[in-house]
């Protein structure tokens, strides 16, 4: 939808499209994610094939009036309604990231040849497009943000044990970050693997707390710190020591937050809890941390 002067029109409706039809699950499917650069906009949704039961992860480019450029990639073999991820995003490169569940097959995060249970790296100025990972190992990363340093944090929703955040310090060193998942829930290891968690990325933070689901987060650098949420009521602030290391700044438990916003201009935090909307100050988030 488009907002004039407190009216709202419809501008792109995503059921009237015949190549791939979207679906609305009373899960975790539906319009997942949106972002925007260059005059064009691309929408990350899931879908249905016309012809059976497969369900995919599609992400489309539109120009500004909504009028369909290309498909930007399609990602099939998900169960109906679970795990499809969907964020978009992208870094002070231009590059565009889609985030991908492992679709609820959870040995498909580990693979390689896979494309579900990633991080994508998509150059859109590209005709033909080759999809990069940038990590693997996940389970399902609704909330993905990139900070002014082009620093990627994750947020994983677990299965049943440990909610966690990770970090990628460097998008671009050329080796594609294991986040250890099904093998490890955050620091606790699942089951027998050869894999060591020497060789996975640690989260930076993590918590035990259930049920819970971190959902989404943005970067403040004005204060240097990690906003994140949980779906189950959590808001939480994180900031770094000078060794490195990250600790737990601050939390409260509030409404469950499905999403977060940043709006860079007026220092505006949007918070979408359980569909109303709500918006904060990061001023007051400064008072806090002077109290």
């Amino acid at each position: 939808f488009e907002s004039k002067n407190n009216e709202s029109r419809l501008v792109l409706d995503l059921n009237n499209d015949a190549q791939f039809p979207f679906i609305d699950s009373s899960s975790e499917a539906g319009l997942l994610g949106i972002a925007s650069q260059n005059n064009l906009v691309y929408v990350a949704y899931s879908s249905q094939n016309i012809d059976d039961s497969n369900y995919s992860l599609v992400v489309d480019e539109y120009s500004m009036n909504f009028t369909k450029v290309r498909n930007i990639i399609k990602i099939g073999g998900f169960n109906k309604g679970t795990h499809y991820g969907g964020n978009l995003l992208f870094d002070s490169l231009g590059k565009l990231y889609l985030s991908v569940g492992d679709g609820s097959r959870r040995v498909e995060a580990q693979n390689l040849t896979s494309l579900r249970g990633k991080i994508l790296r998509l150059d859109v100025s590209k005709s033909k497009l080759e999809p990069e990972i940038v990590a693997y190992g996940i389970r399902n990363p609704w909330g993905v943000t990139i900070d002014s340093k082009d620093r990627m944090f994750i947020l994983q929703c677990g299965f049943n044990i440990v909610e966690a955040v990770y970090l990628l310090n460097d998008l671009y060193s050329g080796i594609p970050a294991n986040l250890g998942w099904p093998v490890f829930e955050g620091s606790v290891r699942k089951g027998n693997d050869p894999l060591m968690f020497k060789d996975v990325s640690a989260p930076i933070f993590e918590t035990k707390d259930r049920p819970g689901c971190l959902t989404d987060g943005v970067y403040l650098d004005d204060i240097e710190s990690f906003l994140f949420s949980d779906f189950y009521g959590w808001i939480r602030i994180l900031k770094q020591q000078e060794n490195g290391e990250w600790y737990l700044f601050h939390e409260q438990k509030d409404e469950s937050i499905w999403g977060l916003g940043l709006d860079k201009k007026t220092k505006k935090i949007f918070i979408a809890p359980n569909n109303l909307e709500l918006e904060i100050l990061v001023d007051q988030v400064k008072l806090n941390q002077k109290n």
